[in-house]
C-alpha cells in the first residue's frame, strides 16, 4: 500500500484518539463531527487505496500492451530488416542478371557477325558478280545490235546504192519488156527513145 494512504488512515485514527484525549464525547456535536472527518479521511484513503490499485492495473495493462507492442515492433523490425536483406539480395540478382544478359547480348551480336559477315559478305559478292554479268550482257547486246544496225545499213546502203546504179538499166529493161517490137521471130528493144532523154 502507498504511504499516504497508510498516512490518511493514521490521521483519522489519530484525529478520533486525540478528540477523546481531549474530553469529546463521541454522542456529542463535536464528537460526531471528529467522527465524520475521520470517515471523510479514511474513505479518502480508500479511494486513495482504490485508485491505486486501478492505476497499478492499469500500469500493468499498458506495460504489457507496451510489452506487446514491442514484440510486435521487435517482429516487424526483423521482418523489415529480412525484407531489406532479401531485397538487397534480388537487387544483386537483379544487377547480376542484368550484367550477364547484357554479356549475353554482347556474345550474341559478336556471334551473330561472327557467323552472318561471311555469308553477307559471299552474297554481296554474288549480288555483284550477277550485277556485273548483267551489265556485260547488256553491253554486249548493245554492241550486238549496234554492230546489226550498221550491218543492216551497210546491206540496205549497198542495196541502194546497187538499185540507184542500176536503175536506169532496170528501168529499161522494164520499158523494153512492156513495149516490145517483133520481127523475124526475134523480140527487139527501142532504146532511142532512152538516148534523147540523156543528151
Amino acid at each position: 500500500m502507498n504511504a499516504a494512504v497508510t498516512g490518511l488512515r493514521t490521521a483519522a485514527e489519530g484525529l478520533i484518539a486525540v478528540g477523546r484525549a481531549e474530553g469529546i464525547e463521541p454522542q456529542g456535536p463535536l464528537g460526531q463531527w471528529l467522527d465524520a472527518q475521520a470517515e471523510a479521511l479514511r474513505a479518502l484513503a480508500e479511494i486513495l487505496g482504490a485508485q491505486e490499485l486501478r492505476f497499478e492495473e492499469l500500469m500493468r495493462n499498458v506495460n504489457a500492451a507496451a510489452s506487446a507492442e514491442l514484440e510486435k515492433l521487435v517482429v516487424a523490425a526483423a521482418l523489415g530488416n529480412d525484407v531489406v536483406r532479401a531485397g538487397e539480395v534480388a537487387l544483386r540478382q537483379a544487377r547480376t542478371a542484368q550484367i550477364s544478359l547484357q554479356v549475353e547480348k554482347e556474345n550474341l551480336t559478336a556471334m551473330m557477325v561472327k557467323e552472318t559477315l561471311p555469308l553477307f559478305v559471299e552474297r554481296l559478292k554474288e549480288a555483284l558478280i550477277i550485277r556485273e554479268r548483267r551489265w556485260n550482257d547488256d553491253v554486249k547486246r548493245r554492241r550486238l545490235a549496234t554492230t546489226g544496225a550498221a550491218v543492216l545499213g551497210l546491206v540496205f546502203g549497198g542495196y541502194g546504192i546497187h538499185v540507184w546504179q542500176s536503175w536506169e538499166a532496170t528501168t529499161t529493161q522494164e520499158w523494153c519488156l512492156w513495149n516490145q517490137l517483133q520481127s523475124n521471130g526475134h523480140i527487139f528493144c527501142d532504146l532511142t527513145i532512152f538516148k534523147q532523154s540523156h543528151q
